[in-house]
């Protein structure tokens, strides 16, 4: 399932600000000075500033994340890796 879609923003406040009043119906999931979660009609979308993650699709899957994967702050686990043509797919796994 997909679970977000993640852009590269250059201020995650002004940002978010614009999709706020672009879309109306926004619900602000988390906001931060270094990124940013927001619900769109059901499309998650993260704002990230360019050094801390890479632009990326999000794909959850369900159960227990294998070992020795990275962590979160949110305390989902992940793995980022590369598609045949450098698209970078984040798979990620929400146990609690």
């Amino acid at each position: 399932m997909l679970d977000h879609v993640a852009i590269v923003v250059s201020n995650i406040s002004e940002s978010i600000d614009w999709y706020c009043d672009k879309f109306k119906e926004v619900e602000i999931i988390h906001q931060d000075d270094t990124w940013g979660m927001i619900n769109i009609n059901g499309l998650r979308l993260a704002m990230v500033l360019k050094d801390m993650h890479p632009p990326h699709i999000a794909i959850c899957l369900p159960g227990k994340a294998p070992d020795g994967v990275g962590e979160h702050r949110d305390g989902s686990k992940y793995i980022y890796e590369k598609d045949p043509d450098g698209n970078v797919i984040e798979t990620i796994w929400w146990e609690k």
